[in-house]
């Protein structure tokens, strides 16, 4: 992927002037966008993208934004979800490729039907010329997401502060999704390199059976010591369960490490209370609001950008994690924030 980050902020700091431009030229031309996710209501992310989706409106009162998704995640789910979508013809979609080859028939036959598409959060990862043929890609590199935080773990090993890795374990509850395994195989490379046994485990997205099917692999594989769980809310299933079979799963130099990835509540107060080494930012409000309004100076310029966009990821760890607490509060609010720290 070609990755351009000036691009980025080039984009951002040109919103206002386009944006000007566009209500006085054409100001009473409406829009529908619509970005069909796989992000429910019961993933906290999901509050970066509807919140940033409410702003872009204020801004852009001509355009009305829909978020679609579901709680009962499959990708035949959102496939269905997908086309559903386009038979409402939409002035233009937002999507996350979640798998190239099962959203490549229905998102080609949208393009091909004038429907402009963005990708956000997970892009078409083969060759440009090969992968399906969206405008752009707004989100992080999960291959990156991976890597930075392997990266973090073995600076944090050098100064003595965690144990060396011997073997690490990528936990992940979906195994269809291709941009869970880029941070599998991020974290592995860096892994392996450090002279670490890596395996990658489907846990499922059910809590019990998560526990359970993480429990057995560590009874059968008593040298793990470091897990990674791909998914922020699947962060205190690891730590409870290493913590039930006294592994000493918090953050020191002796037992069990473990990381996670995102912004959202759970994922923060893990590290500020010292139970996750580190999470990650792959930019998630920028990831509602960016393709938005790729869409819309798409169909009111004919403007096509000429590169993807990198939105993340940043490192949150115990120096940053207070920082992005009152962060994270300030977009969900009080009670959505303690709701969703399942601590």
């Amino acid at each position: 992927m070609n990755f351009n980050k000036p691009m980025l902020v080039s984009a951002l700091l040109a919103a206002t002037a386009l944006g000007g431009a566009a209500h006085a030229q054409d100001s009473e031309k409406q829009y529908r966008f619509v970005m069909v996710s796989h992000i429910g209501s019961n993933d906290p992310n999901m509050g970066w993208l509807t919140k940033s989706m409410e702003e872009f409106e204020k801004k852009y009162p001509n355009v009305k934004t829909e978020y679609i998704s579901t709680n009962n995640y499959s990708v035949q789910e959102h496939v269905r979800l997908l086309e559903q979508a386009i038979s409402t013809q939409p002035d233009g979609i937002a999507v996350p490729i979640v798998s190239s080859d099962a959203f490549e028939g229905p998102l080609r036959r949208a393009i091909e039907a004038g429907i402009p598409v963005v990708a956000f959060n997970i892009p078409d990862g083969r060759p440009e010329g090969e992968r399906i043929p969206y405008l752009t890609y707004v989100g992080g590199d999960e291959f990156l997401t991976g890597k930075r935080l392997g990266e973090y773990a073995l600076q944090k090993v050098e100064a003595g502060e965690i144990p060396k890795p011997a073997h690490m374990v990528c936990a992940s509850h979906d195994s269809a999704h291709q941009g869970l395994k880029a941070r599998c195989a991020g974290m592995k490379e860096v892994m392996e390199a450090a002279g670490a046994k890596f395996d990658e485990l489907f846990i499922g997205a059910e809590p019990a059976t998560a526990r359970n099917t993480l429990q057995s692999f560590l009874q059968a594989n008593p040298d793990t010591n470091y897990i990674f769980t791909v998914a922020g809310w699947s962060s205190p299933w690891a730590w409870s369960v290493a913590n039930e079979m006294k592994l000493d799963p918090d953050v020191d130099d002796k037992g069990m490490t473990v990381l996670t990835v995102d912004e959202g509540p759970v994922s923060i107060e893990g590290v500020r209370a010292g139970h996750i080494l580190a999470t990650n930012s792959q930019g998630f409000w920028l990831q509602g609001y960016a393709p938005m309004e790729w869409l819309y100076w798409n169909k009111q310029f004919g403007y096509a950008p000429q590169s993807d966009i990198l939105t993340g990821p940043v490192v949150i760890n115990k120096d940053n994690a207070d920082k992005w607490a009152e962060l994270v509060r300030g977009v969900f609010g009080d009670k959505a924030y303690d709701e969703q720290n399942t601590w």
